[in-house]
């Protein structure tokens, strides 16, 4: 059965049919160095070139999103790292 309104499967048939029906991070436990890996080096990647303070916000958030905690002294020292 599929919801008319927006083709989506329902009852079960999404199961069924081999529908991946969450994220495929969720499948996959990681580990806390695993997950900050990924926040170092997606930063690196979009803000290369940018000053401290830039990267230093964007990793409290994304850190906090990624469920990692830090102190304060650990993010702004990997901020200046990655801005080299």
């Amino acid at each position: 059965m599929s919801d008319s309104a927006h083709g989506f499967p329902v009852d079960g048939e999404e199961v069924a049919a081999g529908v991946q029906t969450e994220p495929a991070l969720a499948q996959n436990e990681t580990t806390e160095t695993e997950r900050l890996d990924g926040v170092v080096v997606q930063t690196r990647a979009d803000l290369g070139g940018q000053d401290a303070e830039t990267i230093e916000q964007a990793l409290r958030s994304r850190l906090s999103d990624a469920g990692i905690a830090m102190d304060d002294d650990e993010i702004a020292a990997l901020a200046r790292d990655l801005a080299g």
